[in-house]
C-alpha cells in the first residue's frame, strides 16, 4: 500500500508547455474562422469547473456514465479478474466516478493498482491526497502522474507481470473529429500490450433538443467552463480579453453530427495579446468555437473498435442507452 505522485509534464511556467500554449493561441486567433481546442481550457481552475459541470443532471454523459458503473461493477470486475492488473485512468480528474471500480475491485481482493492520469496537477494532487485518506487501511496502490495520455501510458503499462484496464471516462473522445479519433484509438492499441483491456465511454446520438438543453444549463456552468479559455490567455499570455463582452451558446451542427460551443463578440472589439505582440479582431456576433462533442452510432463504435487493433468484448449501456461504454481487448500483433 503507498501513494505517490510522479510528474511526467512541464509544469505551467515551464518554457515548452508555454510555448505550445501560445502557438495553439496564435494559431487558434489567426484562422478566418477563430477555433480555440477545448485541451487549452483544462488548468487547474479550468478542470475545477469541468466537475461542475459533471455534477448537472442534465449533462447526460456524466450522469449515464455513473449509472453504467453502478449497474454493471460486477460485469466488469469479472472480465479483468483476477490479478495482478493497472487500472489506468487517462484524463482522471477527481476520480468520484472510478471509485465505483475501486471500491468493487477491493470487495472482491483484485490484486491491482490505480494510475490516475491527468494534465492538471491540481487534480491529481487533489486525487491522491483524497484517495490516501479513504483507503490508507487496504491494500490499494496509488500512482498518481501528472501527464499526457500517451506520456503516462509510455510510463506504465510496460508488460512487468501485469496486465492493464485503461478507462477513457467522460465520453470526451467526441472532443475530436472522428479521423483524429481513429488516430487516437490506434495509439492507444500500440501504447497497449496484446490482451490489455480498455473501457471507452461514448455519447449516442439523441434528439436535438435534448442535445441542446444539456449543453446550455440555465445555470451558466457551461458558459462559464468555456469562456475560462480568455481567462488563461489573459493570465498566460498577457491578453486584454474582456469577459463581459462575450457570451456562450452551443449549438448542434447536422452537418458534422457535433454539439459545438461558441463564444460570441457583443460588440466590435479589438484584443492585445501581449506575449504574441497581436492584436486581434472580433466584429459583433463573430463566433470563435471552443468545444465539439461528436455523438456516434453503435456501428460506428464498433467499427472504431475492429479498426484499432480492439476486439469487442462487452457493450455497457445505461437504461436509456444514451450512452456506452464497450470493454475492448487488445488484439495479438
Amino acid at each position: 500500500m503507498s501513494f505517490e505522485i510522479v510528474r511526467l509534464r512541464p509544469q505551467e511556467g515551464h518554457e515548452s508547455a508555454d510555448n505550445h500554449f501560445a502557438e495553439t493561441v496564435l494559431e487558434g486567433l489567426s484562422r478566418k474562422e477563430k477555433c480555440l481546442p477545448s485541451w487549452l481550457i483544462f488548468d487547474d481552475r479550468g478542470s475545477e469547473i469541468f466537475k461542475e459541470l459533471t455534477e448537472l443532471e442534465s449533462y447526460h454523459a456524466s450522469v449515464c456514465e455513473k449509472e453504467i458503473l453502478l449497474s454493471h461493477k460486477e460485469v466488469i470486475s469479472a472480465i479483468v479478474a483476477p490479478g495482478p492488473f493497472r487500472l489506468i485512468d487517462l484524463g482522471s480528474g477527481e476520480g468520484s466516478k472510478t471509485r465505483i471500480l475501486i471500491d468493487q475491485f477491493l470487495k472482491n481482493n483484485l490484486q491491482f493498482e490505480y494510475i490516475p492520469i491527468d494534465l492538471s496537477a491540481g487534480a491529481v494532487t487533489d486525487l491522491v491526497a483524497g484517495l490516501r485518506e479513504k483507503y490508507s487501511a487496504t491494500s490499494l496502490t496509488v500512482k498518481g502522474a501528472v501527464a499526457d495520455y500517451f506520456q503516462g501510458l509510455e510510463e506504465f503499462a510496460g508488460s512487468g507481470g501485469k496486465r492493464n484496464f485503461a478507462l477513457f471516462q467522460g465520453a470526451t473522445i467526441g472532443n475530436r473529429d472522428l479521423a483524429e479519433v481513429k488516430t487516437w484509438l490506434r495509439r492507444l492499441a500500440d501504447a497497449l500490450n496484446p490482451g490489455d483491456y480498455v473501457m471507452v465511454a461514448f455519447d449516442l446520438m439523441k434528439p436535438p433538443k435534448l442535445l441542446y438543453r444539456s449543453y446550455n444549463d440555465p445555470q451558466g456552468i457551461f458558459e462559464k467552463f468555456n469562456l475560462h479559455v480568455l481567462d488563461r490567455i489573459n493570465r498566460q499570455l498577457g491578453a486584454d480579453f474582456n469577459i463581459a463582452n462575450y457570451v456562450q451558446e452551443a449549438i448542434y451542427n447536422w452537418r458534422t453530427r457535433s454539439v459545438e460551443s461558441y463564444i460570441y463578440s457583443v460588440k466590435d472589439q479589438r484584443v492585445r495579446v501581449k506575449a504574441l505582440d497581436r492584436e486581434f479582431f472580433f466584429k459583433q456576433g463573430e463566433g470563435m468555437r471552443t468545444e465539439q462533442s461528436y455523438k456516434f452510432t453503435i456501428e460506428e463504435i464498433d467499427g472504431l473498435a475492429e479498426e484499432s487493433g480492439f476486439a469487442v468484448m462487452e457493450r455497457l449501456f445505461d437504461a436509456r442507452k444514451y450512452c456506452v461504454s464497450p470493454i475492448w481487448q487488445v488484439k495479438p500483433r
